[in-house]
């Protein structure tokens, strides 16, 4: 059942500098008793005061990462940023139960290997093996 009240009185309406409504009051011509507890919305707050005024409060716009997938990977991505750098991004949920050093480990290689191809892969894990060998010597 859809019910409608009506209710005379003023209503206030602040925006920000980009035009968006940031905050609505409304003060009724006569005061009831109503009370009702705010409520959250994901576009604001609204609150029905005891002298039955709303306050609406706008919630701040969220801001999106704007990052860019360069490649995704089994349990991740590699993207660029918008501060202009690389990102390479791994979660492995342990409830999967995979071995996730392991994976840490190959999914890397495999997303630089499909982008720089194996040769330039292969050139760049001897270097970094023999760097390795070399400390453990």
């Amino acid at each position: 059942m859809k019910q409608t009240l009506s209710v005379n009185g003023v209503a206030v309406v602040s925006r920000d500098e980009n035009n968006r409504v940031v905050n609505v009051q409304f003060l009724p011509d006569d005061e009831f008793a109503q009370v009702m507890e705010q409520g959250s919305k994901t576009s604001g707050q609204l609150q029905l005061l005891r002298n039955a005024a709303f306050d609406y409060v706008a919630n701040k716009p969220r801001v999106r990462s704007n990052s860019l997938l360069i490649r995704k990977v089994r349990h991740g991505r590699l993207s660029g940023t918008r501060d202009h750098a690389f990102q390479l991004t791994l979660k492995v949920f342990a409830a999967e139960g995979i071995d996730w050093q392991k994976a840490f480990v190959e999914e890397p290689i495999e997303v630089m290997t499909d982008l720089m191809g194996p040769e330039r892969m292969r050139e760049i894990l001897k270097e970094a093996l023999n760097r390795l060998n070399a400390k453990d010597s």
